[in-house]
């Protein structure tokens, strides 16, 4: 199943790991962000599976009136949906992620 993935969930991740880098800049290194980002990535396709569905979100209100779904994959919360094209294929929109140190 296709997956799309939000600007907003790239920028998301893209900002927890240069404020990590940052922070941490004397014991991390740029190619172990690298590889934490390219982990993220490959837990998102997951939810091209079409047998994989977890649970609807249930903490974040913006999530759960959107109906969207939550998946956590090394400490991200993503939220995504659920939905057919025109011509009724099914496909995945991951809308919006959160590190669990940032969600509310």
């Amino acid at each position: 199943m296709r997956i799309f993935v939000d600007d907003k969930v790239d920028a998301a991740i893209d900002d927890f790991y240069d404020a990590a880098l940052r922070l941490h800049w004397n014991t991390l290194s740029e190619e172990t962000v690298m590889h934490g980002k390219d982990k993220l990535y490959d837990g998102i396709r997951i939810l091209g599976n079409e047998h994989v569905i977890f649970s609807k979100a249930r903490l974040k209100k913006e999530w759960i009136d959107s109906g969207w779904y939550e998946y956590i994959c090394e400490g991200f919360h993503f939220a995504y949906e659920l939905c057919k094209d025109e011509n009724g294929e099914p496909y995945v929109w991951v809308h919006d992620a959160e590190h669990s140190l940032l969600y509310r």
